[in-house]
């Protein structure tokens, strides 16, 4: 839910995982924009997703991995 409100302007999150080590949780995930989108626009809707994971889970630590739509896979649970 957390990233389907913070992805303003993306087309999906997909691949989705988290895992615990400790007090840390790891979460990682794909984001399809649209293609055309500036590496501008695309970190912004990263800065706002990591926020908002940040507030909703303590010591989290978030990968994000860009992908244009025309590159994109859209495997595992798709969000948005």
């Amino acid at each position: 839910e957390v990233i389907a409100t913070s992805a303003d302007g993306a087309i999906e999150a997909h691949d989705i995982r988290t895992r615990q080590a400790g007090k840390l949780t790891f979460i990682d995930f794909h984001l399809v924009v649209p293609g055309t989108m500036s590496v501008d626009a695309a970190h912004t809707i990263c800065d706002a997703i990591e926020a908002g994971l940040k507030k909703a889970v303590e010591d989290a630590q978030i990968t994000i991995h860009v992908e244009p739509e025309n590159k994109a896979k859209h495997a595992g649970i798709v969000v948005l």
